[in-house]
């Protein structure tokens, strides 16, 4: 079981996760990346996250792939 400052430092990705499944094609790397993510990031982590999402969508975005 975590502790409260452990699940303080975590940041749920749970929603996103969902918004990835209903408006991103399967194909989509970003999609397949959201949703290989566990459900909660260590807050630290986030950033990393954010900048490498980003730099995916504004791929899929430049391709017309979803």
């Amino acid at each position: 079981m975590q502790s409260s400052e452990q699940a303080r430092d975590l940041v749920s990705i749970v929603e996103l996760k969902s918004l990835a499944r209903s408006l991103l094609p399967p194909s989509s790397p970003l999609r397949q990346d959201i949703l290989s993510e566990p459900d909660y990031l260590k807050a630290e982590d986030v950033p990393v996250r954010v900048g490498i999402d980003s730099r995916l969508l504004h791929r899929e975005v430049d391709q017309h792939t979803f």
